[in-house]
């Protein structure tokens, strides 16, 4: 139904448009006729002739208008339309330009102005946030192994399996290689612990891209009004260096230094 409504409003601005054409060809045919007539027989008095007249100029004046307004209805039409296009054009731009082309997750531009808004929101509101920073164990050796062409179905597979895993308030961002970062707003690092401990055990017991098994180190951390972006990567690489040296397939947190 929503489908044919455009069309057949489209089927009905042509008619009527055909309609008012004839109905100004009509006015000129009536309007010679009478002068032609006029002319040859003089049949008419002035006095009628310029009634006749004047009603034939209000009626194709008013057909003009209709005319005119059924145009200036078609451009604003078109002009929607083109509106609409230019907005969705601009939003997957966007988009774009905030997403990484592989594993659909933000990239790290997109990670510097969420990372930025939330650490002022620490200083200003007080508020909580955590990150998570996970890398796949043995990466390189899986590309070696599989090829890169299923290396990289398993990182895509692996965005969207934790994206659908977690809060639709938190963000997963590609870092690079096999490596991965949650920003988790809203909750303490014992709670991010808990987030990232379950995500190890799922990842662990789950086959991904042509049935090949892995497992991610994780490391966590929970932000503080003295961070800088650069301190609180630091924390989280500090801790997935530690849990990649205790033997990968663990989670090691990282609390924040004491104010």
């Amino acid at each position: 139904m929503n489908e044919k409504k455009p069309a057949d409003n489209k089927n009905r601005a042509v008619l009527l448009y055909a309609a008012s054409l004839f109905v100004v060809g009509l006015v000129l045919f009536l309007d010679f006729g009478l002068l032609y007539n006029q002319s040859v027989t003089g049949g008419f008095s002035p006095d009628k002739l310029t009634k006749f007249a004047y009603l034939l100029m209000v009626g194709g004046l008013l057909t003009l208008g209709a005319q005119a307004l059924l145009v200036f209805k078609g451009i604003i039409a078109n002009m929607d339309k083109d509106r609409e296009k230019a907005r969705e054009l601009g939003d997957k731009v966007a988009q774009l330009t905030v997403i990484d082309d592989l594993t659909k997750a933000f990239n790290r531009f997109k990670f510097d102005s969420v990372m930025a808004r939330e650490l002022e929101n620490i200083r200003r509101y007080k508020s909580v946030l955590s990150g998570i920073m996970f890398d796949i164990d043995g990466f390189r050796e899986i590309n070696e192994r599989h090829g890169y062409n299923a290396g990289d179905k398993l990182l895509y597979q692996l965005a969207r399996y934790v994206n659908k895993r977690i809060r639709k308030t938190d963000y997963l961002f590609r870092w690079r290689g096999g490596k991965f970062i949650i920003l988790a707003p809203h909750i303490d690092c014992a709670v991010a612990r808990e987030v990232a401990e379950k995500l190890r055990q799922m990842v662990e017991n789950t086959p991904f891209g042509d049935g090949i098994s892995f497992t991610i180190s994780l490391s966590v951390t929970q932000g503080s009004s003295r961070d800088t972006m650069e301190i609180f990567l630091q924390r989280l690489q500090n801790g997935l260096t530690s849990a990649k040296n205790k033997g990968r397939n663990c989670v090691m947190d990282v609390p924040p230094p004491k104010l």
